[in-house]
């Protein structure tokens, strides 16, 4: 009887190696052999938003190819982790295609404390039926914010509005400038304008003016130029108006004493064309605007 239990005993001595080897290789994935895996190289301080790479290098036989329908989606998550692309090559060499998988991960966890997290276990399938299985891969995530914030509210400093710039003087000089751009102006328009809707600006050298810049240069227009600027003495005057009274007129008026000799010369030309019978030259239309110009000048005291 012992020595029947010894010679079972020796029989299931050696038939365990053979069932043992016989049971890993039906484990082992028929037509595919992975080359390497390539994780990134810092599996600590890992930080919200990082992008993470991992390189899967396999090799199958020559008619053999990848189902990439299998593959998992770009834009997967997966327990705060996020499939960004999947980039895949290969290459044929020595009677065999090498693959080559490029995952991008990008870390979209966050946590008040350091947390262990993992890039996923990924499966990649054959179209023989080999199947690769690529384990995860942990790392460790960096705390973002505390987990609470209650101790830090009583150290917070409130916040103040920036101090506005003090603009009253600006605002004083602003409208001082503007009042007296108005002022010149209107002292501009008062001594160079021809209208004659302030009756401060319709004198009569001013109405004179006028008339003259509207007449021909021809005899006929000489003669009603000295005509009209003979009018506008004689209004001035309040009476007919001789070269005789100048000095009379210019006593009465003081504002046109600066011209006197002007206004007598004018009363020679005016004699000599209406009464003398001379003929009016060219230039005595300008001659009279030019002094009817400074008579309204004058009587505008500008």
């Amino acid at each position: 009887m012992k020595q029947i239990f010894l010679g079972w005993l020796a029989i299931c001595l050696v038939a365990m190696p053979a069932f043992a080897e016989t049971q890993v290789t039906k484990t082992q994935p028929v037509g595919v052999k992975v080359l390497s895996v390539q994780n990134p190289t810092t599996y600590a301080g890992i930080q919200l938003g990082d992008v993470l790479q991992r390189t899967v290098r396999l090799s199958v036989s020559e008619q053999d190819q990848l189902n990439e329908n299998e593959l998992p989606l770009k834009g997967l998550q997966r327990h705060g982790v996020e499939l960004r692309q999947v980039q895949v090559s290969n290459e044929s060499q020595a009677g065999e295609k090498r693959y080559t998988l490029v995952f991008e991960y990008q870390v979209f966890a966050s946590s008040g404390k350091p947390v262990q997290l993992q890039l996923p276990a990924e499966r990649i399938v054959f179209n023989s039926g080999a199947v690769a299985e690529i384990p995860a891969w942990r790392f460790w995530l960096m705390s973002q914010l505390p987990d609470r914030l209650q101790p830090a509210q009583p150290t917070v400093i409130a916040q103040y509005h920036p101090l506005l710039k003090k603009t009253d003087m600006i605002q004083r000089w602003l409208a001082v400038s503007l009042l007296l751009a108005v002022v010149g102006a209107l002292i501009l328009l008062y001594r160079n304008a021809d209208w004659g809707w302030l009756p401060m600006m319709n004198g009569d050298f001013a109405r004179a003016y006028r008339r003259l810049k509207r007449l021909p240069a021809t005899s006929g227009g000489h003669k009603q130029a000295a005509l009209i600027m003979q009018q506008a003495f004689n209004d001035c005057f309040g009476q007919q108006m001789l070269a005789s009274h100048v000095p009379a007129f210019v006593a009465q008026q003081p504002v046109f004493q600066p011209l006197e000799s002007q206004i007598k010369t004018f009363f020679v030309q005016a004699n000599a064309v209406l009464y003398g019978g001379q003929l009016p030259t060219a230039e005595y239309l300008q001659q009279y605007k030019t002094l009817a110009r400074q008579l309204r000048d004058c009587e505008r005291r500008v």
